[in-house]
């Protein structure tokens, strides 16, 4: 079965009803957002869901490092390892639009991948920063975090058969030596009485249970035995007290390993700092954002950027949601933003997938009228069409 999470709860009927529409028989997971496909009439990641980025496609066992940490709505988290962004995407789902995820990716290619996913699925709640993990800024401390670091992989060896020949035992010293030097700066990263999730879908025990012992021992750091409202198959102690491991499962899920850990000493509130910074908001009135915050502009690129990041701008190298263009004042929408309020004006709605399809391959449909236009799936907003030439045009 083919696991999914939902990417807003705010729309979680209309989008199950899209993908029946589709002819998927859909059934609940082990916890919400998490849902399983019990009959795909072809591919999920081929549906108009996945398109839309109105679900996230993931490995059952992958949800559980966002799920133990558990941040609570309003939360800051930092995921300091984050692409592609499965895990990114859930946390900011559990913190909500009056959250703030930091989404952070060294690697260039890899950031690309990440922004992609985000802005598909319409994150506004996260900004994503591009330092190397074991040096992101001291200056910003969180309460949360989520260190889903780079191993091995020995636990994809169902989907990956050669993982354990590539990485031999003897050739993961690296892997360790950075495992260990993100673990200490996540450490000093994190507020007195904060969680840090440390994570991997291995099961070496060098990279799992020996790094948790280097953690308790030399970071201040102590292991908190996660409280879990759900069931989950193949979920059992690890090697170290307090931990979590969850065995591999053929056609069902990669073999993980996770560990709560704890700040020692009394809880902090993070202090939020100055809002003044040495850039102009952009005033956005053709559209409503659904979330707090304010835009940007980069050039022509208007950006959203969330309201807990907004004292952060001076302290850190990030970039938010990209909201569209504006050239010559007037506004060009993302064709792929979707998270504005509820839309009072002029609409294009779809009820039959069958069209929304042909569109998207291009099919000439008329509408009289120039410029963009939201359109919807029944009640469903799934982004912007340029109207040209009296006919719609999906430029996404």
């Amino acid at each position: 079965m083919r696991y999914f999470r939902l990417t807003s709860s705010k729309y979680a009927t209309y989008t199950l009803e899209l993908l029946e529409a589709e002819g998927f028989k859909i059934q609940e997971g082990f916890t919400f957002p998490v849902f399983g496909a019990v009959k795909e009439p072809f591919a999920l990641g081929s549906s108009l869901a996945n398109f839309f980025g109105l679900i996230y496609l993931q490995d059952k066992a992958s949800f559980l490092p966002p799920l133990v940490l558990n941040p609570p709505r309003g939360a800051r988290v930092l995921d300091l390892c984050a692409s592609p962004g499965s895990k990114t995407g859930l946390l900011a789902l559990l913190v909500g639009s009056e959250g703030l995820v930091v989404a952070n990716e060294p690697n260039k290619s890899r950031l690309f991948t990440l922004s992609q996913n985000l802005g598909r699925c319409n994150h506004l709640n996260v900004i994503t920063s591009a330092y190397a993990g074991e040096k992101f800024p001291i200056k910003l401390q969180f309460q949360y975090l989520l260190l889903d670091v780079p191993c091995s992989g020995w636990g994809t060896e169902e989907k990956n058969p050669k993982v354990k020949k590539i990485w031999k035992e003897d050739r993961v010293t690296s892997l360790i030596n950075l495992q260990k030097k993100l673990l200490a700066r996540a450490a000093e990263l994190l507020l007195p009485g904060g969680y840090l999730l440390y994570s991997t879908c291995t099961t070496n025990v060098q990279e799992n249970e020996e790094q948790v012992a280097f953690a308790v021992e030399n970071l201040d750091l102590e292991v908190k035995t996660p409280e879990l409202d759900f069931t989950f198959a193949g979920l059992k102690e690890g090697g170290y007290p307090g931990t979590l491991a969850i065995e591999m499962l053929p056609g069902e899920q990669q073999g993980f390993f996770l560990a709560l850990l704890q700040k020692k000493g009394e809880k902090e509130e993070i202090f939020p700092g100055s809002e003044k910074q040495n850039y102009s908001a952009f005033a956005l009135s053709e559209v409503e954002i659904e979330a707090r915050g304010k835009c940007f502009l980069f050039g022509e690129n208007l950006y959203f950027v969330p309201h807990l990041a907004l004292p952060w701008l001076k302290h850190l190298q990030f970039k938010g949601f990209k909201v569209g263009k504006v050239k010559k004042n007037n506004f060009i929408p993302f064709p792929r933003f979707r998270a504005f309020s509820a839309w009072q004006g002029e609409r294009i709605v779809f009820t039959e997938v069958d069209k929304l399809k042909r569109l998207l391959q291009g099919e000439e449909f008329k509408y009289k009228g120039k410029g963009y236009l939201p359109f919807f799936y029944k009640d469903l907003p799934l982004g912007w069409l340029k109207i040209h030439n009296n006919r719609l045009i999906w430029q996404g």
